[in-house]
């Protein structure tokens, strides 16, 4: 996992030339003003999720994991806590699903606060937890870039 501002993205674009694709997408394009949605960058190698809820509580969902793509999350408005740990540390809770590549697990996660400014990298090997109440349930707006490992 890796967590840093926003602005520095195109350093990691050497893990994955895709990265590159997100970095370009978010220096041409305002995506405070995208509505919720999915938006095709490069077909299945890279496309963004738009999405917009109200923050969970944490016995609301479980964790997830993905196996084909790399997860670039960026809160665009609110607040929400998102969990992590190493895929070792979990417990598979919900199977593999290849046709939506995600398996949910059971498990101790760290927490952290997401805010705007921010960019969370998620790799296969890292469990996440997102959408998660902080200080109460808040309305928040994010962006998930998919990138095709």
């Amino acid at each position: 996992m890796i967590i840093d501002a926003i602005n520095k993205l195109s350093y990691y674009s050497k893990i994955n030339k895709n990265f590159e694709a997100a970095d370009k997408f978010l220096k041409e394009n305002d995506i405070s003003g995208l509505e919720v949605g999915r938006y095709e960058i490069d077909g299945k190698n890279i496309f963004l999720n738009i999405d917009e809820y109200y923050t969970k509580d944490i016995n609301e969902s479980f964790p997830e994991a993905h196996r084909n793509y790399i997860d670039i999350q960026i809160v665009i408005n609110g607040r929400e806590k998102i969990g992590y740990t190493n895929i070792d540390n979990g417990i598979v809770k919900i199977k593999y699903n290849p046709d939506k590549d995600i398996e949910f697990f059971s498990g101790e996660c760290n927490y952290i606060t997401a805010q705007t400014g921010y960019c969370f990298i998620f790799f296969p090997d890292d469990i996440h937890h997102p959408c998660i109440t902080d200080l109460r349930r808040e309305k928040v707006k994010k962006a998930v870039f998919k990138i095709k490992i």
